[in-house]
């Protein structure tokens, strides 16, 4: 049977395909979850942000506010994640949240954590699943949330 014009661009339909299958379905890291030395480091990828270790521009760390109890804060940090478009908090605890986020149209999932340290710092890590990079998504991210911790006036 002789090749015609289409056969390419169908095999690289269906390669496009099970890539973006694959990207959907991957399972959570093992990455994923609090540490005794705080949150997983980024790798050395550019789609993960990580508050303690690499943040664009130079970020100052995420700190709460103290007059907010330690009962009260993760149910407030949680209600602001939960604000975000296209996210589902997955794990919560009184130190730890676990949040996926998926993007609009190809259903990429990145995951958010926040632990929050003894000092009352918000160690934060976005990282994107699949890929090496992300076009500055996890970034944005974390800058909005910030935003949104300051606006409903969690942060110091």
């Amino acid at each position: 049977m002789p090749l015609t014009r289409r056969a390419p661009v169908r095999a690289a339909t269906v390669t496009v395909s099970a890539l973006l299958l694959g990207a959907c379905w991957a399972g959570v890291p093992d990455t994923i979850g609090a540490r005794t030395d705080g949150l997983a480091p980024c790798p050395s990828t550019p789609n993960c942000v990580h508050t303690g270790m690499r943040h664009p521009r130079g970020t100052k760390g995420l700190f709460a506010r103290g007059d907010i109890g330690r009962r009260y804060l993760m149910p407030r940090i949680r209600e602001v994640v939960e604000s975000m478009p296209r996210s589902t908090v997955v794990t919560v605890t009184d130190q730890y949240l676990h949040a996926e986020f998926r993007s609009r149209i190809f259903r990429f999932v990145d995951d958010l954590e926040i632990l929050i340290a003894p000092n009352r710092e918000l160690l934060v890590r976005s990282a994107s699943r699949v890929g090496s990079g992300d076009m500055g998504v996890n970034a944005a991210r974390v800058e909005e949330l910030r935003r949104l911790l300051a606006e409903a006036e969690i942060l110091r």
